[in-house]
């Protein structure tokens, strides 16, 4: 893809993002400590109801496996993992759709967290990995029968031309889910001062682990219509993922603390514990986003 198209819209959809070697340098820092915090995953839980007692690491599964339920993928089927992770999510979908899967992620040390998930999964002719960057995909149109972003889209430049290159790659048909950061606050002020200082934490560390403002829901419509692709599904999951994720991300630091510092350094520790406030105070509502290509 060239940067021409990559470009597009740069300063639409919530951009403002900073390279992409600084949320490479964000997660090969902390993938260690964050896979353990989210129980395996590197991302939100979802919890069905208010009395689901699910841990953490289950509720990360949930919402992998509802994303997956909704790309409609069959044994066989091609799927790209579009920032892979520790590659929980695609071993997962390998596993129970018998899917074929790619995984991308531009973090060396994820690469080998999930080329490691996917043997001792017994999945490694299944589930293959690449370190690649995803704002330059260089696969073959309609290469794909369904693409997964979960809680990738916000670390890329520009959603817009995310989404036209997950347009390109999709076969006619073919379904992307994907979930984004939304923004819940019709006044944004304590939203836009949380990311200042998440941007602030940035130029501390030298990378970031928030990319693209966050959204609102409403304008993901026009937002996949301009991409080339045709919305089926926006809901917002919010009352389901962000209160008891961070619960569980609170209560993991506090419980466990001197065994994680023992295993990831009290350095990286307090980093992720100097993060989790700014997410708490910054009120970000969570979505899920469903679209396919023009059959």
């Amino acid at each position: 893809m060239s940067d021409q198209i990559t470009a597009v819209g740069a300063q639409e959809a919530g951009a403002e993002a900073p390279p992409s070697k600084e949320v490479a340098g964000f997660y090969n820092d902390l993938s260690g400590l964050l896979t353990e915090l989210f129980g395996g995953s590197l991302h939100e839980g979802y919890w069905t109801s208010s009395s689901d007692p699910a841990s953490m690491a289950e509720a990360s599964r949930q919402l992998t496996d509802l994303l997956v339920g909704k790309m409609a993928v069959k044994p066989g089927d091609r799927v790209l993992d579009l920032g892979c992770g520790s590659g929980a999510p695609a071993v997962r979908l390998a596993q129970t759709t018998g899917a074929q899967v790619v995984g991308i992620t531009n973090s060396a040390v994820q690469i080998e967290a999930a080329v490691r998930n996917a043997q001792e999964a017994g999945l490694g002719d299944q589930v293959a990995f690449r370190c690649a960057d995803a704002t330059v995909l260089d696969y073959e149109e309609q290469s794909f029968d369904a693409v997964l972003m979960i809680e990738s889209i916000f670390h890329l430049p520009d959603r817009l031309g995310a989404l036209r290159q997950v347009a390109r790659v999709l076969k006619p048909g073919g379904r992307v889910a994907l979930t984004d950061l939304l923004d819940l606050d019709p006044a944004p002020d304590p939203m836009r001062q949380a990311v200042g200082d998440l941007a602030e934490h940035s130029r501390e560390h030298g990378h970031s682990p928030l990319v693209a403002k966050p959204i609102r829901l409403e304008e993901y419509a026009s937002l996949l219509e301009r991409a080339g692709l045709v919305p089926v599904e926006g809901t917002d999951v919010t009352e389901h993922t962000v209160a008891r994720t961070l619960d569980c991300l609170r209560r993991k630091l506090t419980d466990d603390h001197e065994e994680l510092v023992r295993k990831y350094g009290g350095q990286v520790v307090r980093q992720y514990e100097t993060v989790l406030p700014l997410l708490e105070r910054a009120g970000f509502g969570y979505g899920v986003v469903v679209a396919q290509a023009p059959a």
